[in-house]
């Protein structure tokens, strides 16, 4: 029940993890006194950190063609230009940014495999033959 609330909880920026920790922080002391919520306290943020932090970067990555550190840097960098909006919509902004800037002019394919930490993401489109 408590890794469900966890998970939903995560897609509230900024105060979604306070909101996930606190019911079983409480129960936990509760139930077995300040040790077990520390420990709950602990446990919750360390699986937390490393969710946000390392596993989600790299599946959002992979998934859309971007490189891990692409992926933060962007998370952070459109957090700073636009807030909280920003973060939700990172990937997406940075997807179409490269669509703009680096597909769309020949002369800037050579950053791809920079973006996308992968040596050919995707095929030139003038390199396909007809006939």
């Amino acid at each position: 029940m408590w890794a469900v609330l966890a998970f939903v909880t995560s897609f509230i920026p900024n105060i979604g993890f306070l909101i996930g920790v606190i019911p079983p922080a409480l129960i936990a002391l509760l139930e077995g006194g300040p040790e077990l919520m520390l420990a709950v306290l602990a446990i919750y943020t360390g699986i937390t950190f490393l969710s946000d932090s390392l596993i989600k970067p790299r599946v959002v990555g992979d998934t859309v063609g971007l490189s891990t550190t692409v992926t933060f840097l962007s998370l952070v960098f459109w957090t700073w230009v636009i807030g909280p909006l920003g973060a939700l919509l990172a990937v997406p902004l940075t997807l179409l940014t490269r669509a703009l800037l680096i597909e769309a002019d020949p002369r800037t394919w050579w950053a791809l495999p920079l973006i996308s930490g992968k040596p050919n993401p995707t095929e030139k489109p003038e390199s396909k033959h007809v006939g």
